[in-house]
C-alpha cells in the first residue's frame, strides 16, 4: 500500500511538472498564461471553452511588435476541485518564468485570494474575465483578505472586465424602474453582508427613478416558507420582490409563493437563479413574471458587423455548441487587452521587451479598448469603468435573453 501511495504521489507531481506552454516547440519571447480549473468536477466544457478562447486570441497574434508570443495554460484543480494550493503554485511558476508578461485570470475569487498578493509583488499583470467579488477591489464590507492586503506593493496589477457582484442590484433597479415601470419593491437577503450591498445598490438606483424600497428582510438560514415576509411586503404595497439569493436557497420557491400571496407582482433576482434549470421546477405551473441579472454578455446578440465577423471566425475554428460557454468571449477579450497593452509597452520602451511593471502600467492606461463583450477602460482599483451585464426573463418555462445593461462611469 505504501509503495502504491508513493507511486501515486510521484505521478501526481509529474503531472503538475509537465503542464506546458500549449503547443510551443521553442522558447517564445513573450508568454501570456492562464490558470483555470481544467480538471475540476462539473462544467469542464465551460472551462475548456475559456482555454480555447484565450488560445484563439493568441494564435491570431503570434507576434507582438516582432516578438514571438505563446500561450501557457495551467490547471488549478486538484482532486477534481478548485485548489488554492495549486493556484498559488501555478502563479509562482508564472513569476519564475521571465517570459510571462501577463496572465488571464484569476478565474475565481476564491483562487484570487491566494494569487493576487504574490502576483502583485512580482508586478505581474492579471486581467480577469470571471472574478466578481467586490472584496478584490473595494472596501465596502468586512473582507478577508482585504483588497489592500492583496496589493502589498501598494500598486495595482489586477484588472477585470466583469462588473462587481453588487452592481447587479443597480442594473436590476434600472431595468425594473425604466422598463417595467415598478415603483414599490420589497427585498430579502440570503447573501449576508454581500447581499446588503446588492440591495443598497438596488435601492439607490431605484430612488433615482422615483422608486421606493418599502421593506426588506435578512435570512440567516434557508427558509422554505416566505409567507411572513410576503405578507409584510403586500401590506406595504409592494409591486415586486427583489431577491439576493440562490436557487439553492429557495429563491425561486419564494417567487412561486409570491404569485399566490401578491397577485400580479413581479419577481426580480440576481445571477443566483439566472439560467439555473432547477429554478423552473420550483416556480411551478403558474409562475409570476421573473427577471434576473447575469454578469455574462453574449456578443452574438450584438448587431455590430465587426463583432459578428470575429465571433464567426471563432465559431468556424470551434464549431461545437460546447465550444462556447459563459465568459468565453470575455476571456478572449481579456487576452486581447493584454496583447494590446504589451504592444504599447514595447513601443514605449523603444522597441525593447518591457518589464512586467511596464506592462502593468500599459494595462492601467487602457483607454476605450473595443472588445466583443464591451469597451474597456479601468479605474484605479482595476475595475472596468463601463462594464456590461445581461438581463434575462423566464418565458414559456425557459430563460430568455432580454437586453444588455451598460454601466456608465
Amino acid at each position: 500500500m505504501i509503495r502504491a501511495l508513493t507511486a501515486f504521489v510521484l505521478i501526481a507531481l509529474a503531472a503538475v511538472a509537465c503542464q506546458g506552454a500549449g503547443s510551443a516547440t521553442s522558447r517564445p519571447d513573450i508568454i501570456i498564461a492562464s490558470d483555470l480549473p481544467l480538471s475540476a468536477f462539473g462544467g469542464p466544457d465551460e472551462i475548456v471553452a475559456l482555454e480555447q478562447a484565450i488560445g484563439f486570441a493568441i494564435r491570431q497574434h503570434p507576434t507582438i511588435e516582432g516578438y514571438e508570443l505563446d500561450y501557457w495554460s495551467l490547471d488549478n484543480a486538484l482532486g477534481a476541485q478548485h485548489s488554492q494550493l495549486r493556484g498559488r503554485a501555478n502563479v509562482r511558476r508564472m513569476i519564475a518564468n521571465p517570459s510571462v508578461l501577463g496572465m488571464v485570470g484569476p478565474h475565481s475569487s476564491f483562487i484570487a485570494a491566494v494569487q493576487m498578493a504574490e502576483a502583485n509583488q512580482a508586478h505581474l499583470a492579471m486581467v480577469s474575465a470571471t472574478t466578481t467579488s467586490d472584496c478584490l477591489t473595494v472596501a465596502e464590507r468586512p473582507c478577508s483578505p482585504t483588497a489592500a492586503s492583496l496589493r502589498p506593493a501598494s500598486t495595482n496589477n489586477y484588472f477585470r472586465i466583469t462588473p462587481r457582484d453588487p452592481l447587479q442590484g443597480k442594473a436590476m433597479a434600472n431595468y425594473a424602474s425604466t422598463k417595467l415601470g415598478l415603483r414599490r419593491v420589497a427585498a430579502f437577503n440570503e447573501y449576508g453582508s454581500e447581499g446588503s450591498l446588492y440591495i443598497n445598490e438596488f435601492a439607490k438606483e431605484f430612488a433615482v427613478h422615483g422608486g421606493t424600497l418599502v421593506y426588506q428582510q435578512t435570512y440567516d438560514d434557508t427558509p422554505d416558507d416566505f409567507s411572513a415576509f410576503l405578507i409584510q411586503a403586500k401590506a406595504r404595497g409592494a409591486d415586486a420582490i427583489y431577491a439576493a439569493a440562490e436557487s439553492s436557497q429557495n429563491a425561486c420557491l419564494a417567487a412561486a409563493q409570491m404569485s399566490g400571496l401578491i397577485r400580479g407582482a413581479v419577481f426580480l433576482a440576481t445571477d443566483g437563479i439566472t439560467l439555473h434549470p432547477d429554478c423552473m421546477a420550483d416556480l411551478g405551473s403558474s409562475p409570476p413574471e421573473v427577471w434576473a441579472t447575469y454578469g455574462y454578455v453574449n456578443p452574438t446578440t450584438s448587431g455590430d458587423p465587426v463583432v459578428v465577423k470575429q465571433v464567426a471566425a471563432y465559431r468556424k475554428a470551434y464549431p461545437k455548441a460546447s465550444d462556447v460557454g459563459p465568459y468565453s468571449f470575455a476571456a478572449y477579450d481579456s487576452a486581447r487587452i493584454l496583447i494590446d497593452a504589451i504592444s504599447r509597452a514595447i513601443k514605449a520602451n523603444g522597441g525593447k521587451l518591457p518589464s512586467r511593471a511596464q506592462v502593468v502600467t500599459a494595462v492601467a492606461e487602457t483607454n476605450n479598448f473595443v472588445g466583443l463583450t464591451g469597451t474597456y477602460s479601468f479605474d484605479k482599483n482595476g475595475d472596468a469603468l463601463s462594464p456590461m451585464m445581461s438581463i434575462y426573463k423566464v418565458h414559456d418555462g425557459r430563460w430568455e435573453f432580454v437586453q444588455v445593461h451598460r454601466f456608465v462611469s
